[in-house]
């Protein structure tokens, strides 16, 4: 089993080089992933306050976007850990959705709306080490998906298996102590796979969630491809594994050990280790665009 895995892996890590390099290396995305949001959408909005502010979300998911497209580039074809470039798409990430949540809260909805599968959004904030922005996410999730019409999720789990989102779920209610059962939410030992790391992960044995960690990495890495009912099926997940990195990151705010252990996963590419908590990145275009985003909404929370 141990030969597959690796051999998956590399299969992986050598298609997502490739596509990484031909899309860095295509001027059409960037003119129109980076530029145009900003020139198009952000600076008209700027200068009147007004025009098209219900597109602000989408220009920010985009940037978002191509910030985490360079820390792929500097990831797996320069093996250095993109520490500056996925700081930026990770806050680009929360306040697209935060931005999102205004416009929805709002007299124009514009279309937008949360499902289950933007929940894992909340582990790729407890990688980053981001408590706050974790909990505030989590909070916005939540919060819209009881007010939508078709609840919780949304998605039954035996319609279609939904597995990092809602291992996100069960380990934001495992950090924060909730006991709380949504609707179309599976059992625990549906996670397969994940499920040791859910056990696992307040055990005060290192070794026992050191154990955990490799099966929840095994059944990431088998879990890879593109078909629905492919556990890890997002390509951004594929050698990013968030779900893994969150649940070290609450296992480290109970001060309990976290255990170097070996995974073709963990040493694909360095985005793939556990890392310190990066600094919440200064960004020139959220600090002008935010407060006139907050004064025009009258729904956006400034403080995280």
């Amino acid at each position: 089993m141990n030969n597959n895995i690796r051999l998956k892996t590399e299969e992986t890590l050598k298609a997502q080089r490739e596509d990484v390099r031909d899309w860095i290396l295509e001027p059409f995305n960037k003119n129109h992933l980076f530029s145009k949001p900003i020139e198009r959408k952000i600076k008209p909005f700027l200068n009147d306050g007004q025009m098209q502010k219900k597109l602000i979300p989408g220009s920010f998911q985009s940037i978002s976007f191509w910030y985490r497209r360079q820390a792929d580039n500097k990831s797996l074809n320069q093996t250095l850990y993109p520490d500056e470039e996925l700081a930026l798409s990770g806050i680009y990430t929360f306040w697209h959705y935060e931005t999102a949540c205004a416009i929805m809260e709002s007299d124009d909805p514009a279309g937008y709306r949360f499902s289950i599968t933007d929940f894992t959004n909340v582990s790729t904030m407890l990688s980053l080490g981001w408590m706050n922005h974790a909990d505030r996410l989590a909070a916005t999730m939540l919060d819209r998906w009881d007010v939508q019409e078709d609840g919780n999720g949304s998605v039954s789990w035996e319609s279609l298996p939904q597995y990092l989102p809602w291992l996100s779920v069960k380990l934001y209610k495992a950090w924060r102590g909730s006991d709380e059962v949504f609707d179309f939410e599976p059992r625990d030992e549906q996670l397969e796979g994940f499920y040791p790391l859910l056990k696992a992960i307040f055990d005060p044995s290192a070794s026992t969630f050191g154990e955990a960690l490799i099966e929840a990495a095994d059944f990431h890495v088998m879990g890879i491809g593109t078909d629905d009912y492919d556990p890890v099926r997002d390509e951004d997940y594929w050698l990013f594994p968030v779900e893994i990195l969150a649940a070290c990151r609450i296992r480290q705010q109970r001060c309990l050990d976290i255990p170097y252990v070996e995974h073709p996963l963990f040493d694909a590419t360095p985005l793939g280790r556990y890392h310190s908590p990066l600094p919440v990145p200064r960004d020139d275009i959220l600090e002008k665009v935010l407060p006139l985003y907050a004064k025009v909404t009258g729904k956006l929370d400034l403080q995280v």
